[in-house]
């Protein structure tokens, strides 16, 4: 038998297992959606909508680096997928960004056979962080904490994803959609920070040494105080957390819950940010070019920055190539501060093309730094950096990224998002 024979018996085969999946059956054939398909590209993801006919099931069909895809080659294409009995406004996740992928639909109805497929359409998922839109506005003051995480419902027993906000006077507001937030009632009067999610808790930690947590938003409780300097950031890793503030304050926790003060720290500056690299290191960041970085979160070592700016945020990628795979880190701070590095001891300074003040930093998949006068700049490698149209010149305080798109906020409580 012809290889091409194979491939024909193969498409059959497939076919007939999929529709005997669905309890397939024998009905009219619908026509294709009218107008074929809408896709836009995403994050690495895709939003693919149509007009759909009441009673007719779509189905989804893909592959990537295949312009002319069709019914005929889908099944002999590489990295060929499929959805089933999917609705309008459709999102196809877990797309490489930077690769061409095609789609095409057919409908049926009744479980019957497939009508012809639509015109093939090509669209390339790129990074967030191109294009931005403004959105709701938070009551969350000057200072902004954002996370993102999720919690079992237990009415539902099913899980619940949600973000939490903190920000002046202990506010707090919830959103499982970034454009629909709920006040919660506060637990604490001090100002709220950094937020985090790790060991299936929500975290958050502000002004003299106030550390809160809570497993779904709704329940919150104060965790021991080990400190009364104010803290200014909060990160994990998910089986160590570290709380970092004024005066050099390093606190770790390996459930959120007891804290204990760091003891070696070979500084008394002001911390302003921590993250968890990639390579199993912790870098805080702080007043007049602090760095420190620490394996452990308990020991901690000061590098060597060169440069005298507060220091706001770090964060770190990794490029896996054949050769090597190679780990890039970055801070940002004031007056358009941006350093790299690739193991965390020497450091680089870079033209980030602003002097802006650099207030944060999200690093998956991109770098985005956001800061004073409504400034965002994005870089792959952490050294040539693109300045971004954000469509506002308010002073941006906090990026987070979560559900493949990157949200900002300003110091009013205002959100711009960018898919």
């Amino acid at each position: 038998m012809s290889l091409h024979s194979i491939r024909i018996t193969l498409l059959a085969l497939a076919s007939a297992i999929i529709l005997a999946a669905c309890g397939g059956s024998s009905s009219s054939t619908p026509q294709p959606p009218e107008g074929g398909l809408i896709i836009t590209p995403g994050d690495s993801q895709v939003t693919i909508s149509w007009k759909q006919t009441p009673g007719v099931e779509y189905w989804i069909f893909a592959a990537p680096n295949r312009p002319s895809l069709n019914l005929d080659n889908w099944l002999e294409s590489a990295g060929s997928t499929y959805r089933l009995n999917v609705t309008s406004p459709y999102v196809v996740t877990g797309l490489a960004n930077g690769t061409p992928y095609s789609f095409f639909m057919t409908g049926r109805t009744n479980k019957g056979p497939g009508s012809v497929g639509t015109p093939t359409v090509t669209s390339t998922p790129r990074p967030a962080g191109i294009e931005w839109a403004p959105g709701t506005t938070l009551n969350t003051g000057k200072q902004v904490g954002l996370s993102f995480g999720s919690y079992i419902d237990t009415a539902s027993n099913t899980y619940k994803y949600l973000y939490l906000a903190v920000g002046n006077g202990g506010r707090m507001f919830k959103a499982a959609s970034i454009d629909a937030w709920t006040a919660i009632t506060p637990v604490v009067t001090t100002n709220l920070n950094s937020a985090t999610f790790g060991f299936a808790k929500y975290m958050a930690a502000g002004d003299a040494g106030q550390i809160i947590y809570s497993s779904d938003t709704q329940t919150w409780s104060k965790a021991n105080s080990v400190t009364t300097q104010n803290l200014n950031a909060i990160a994990t890793n998910g089986s160590l957390a570290i709380a970092v503030g004024n005066n050099g304050t390093i606190l770790t926790s390996k459930d959120g819950i007891t804290w204990t003060a760091a003891s070696s720290i070979p500084t008394a500056a002001h911390l302003y940010g921590v993250n968890y690299t990639l390579l199993g290191t912790w870098i805080a960041v702080g007043a007049n070019g602090s760095i420190l970085t620490s394996t452990d979160g308990s020991t901690w070592t000061a590098q060597t920055s060169n440069v005298t700016a507060d220091l706001k945020a770090a964060g770190s990628l990794v490029n896996i190539s054949i050769s090597a795979t190679e780990y890039v880190y970055v801070v940002v701070g004031n007056n358009g501060t941006v350093l790299s590095s690739t193991d965390g001891i020497t450091w680089t300074a870079r033209n980030a093309n602003t002097r802006s003040n650099l207030n944060d930093l999200a690093s998956i998949n991109q770098f985005t730094a956001v800061g004073t006068d409504g400034t965002i700049i994005s870089s792959t490698d952490g050294i040539a950096w693109t300045s971004q149209i954000s469509n506002t010149n308010t002073e941006l305080i906090k990026i987070l990224r979560a559900e493949n798109q990157l949200i900002a906020v300003n110091s009013s409580g205002g959100i711009f998002s960018s898919k």
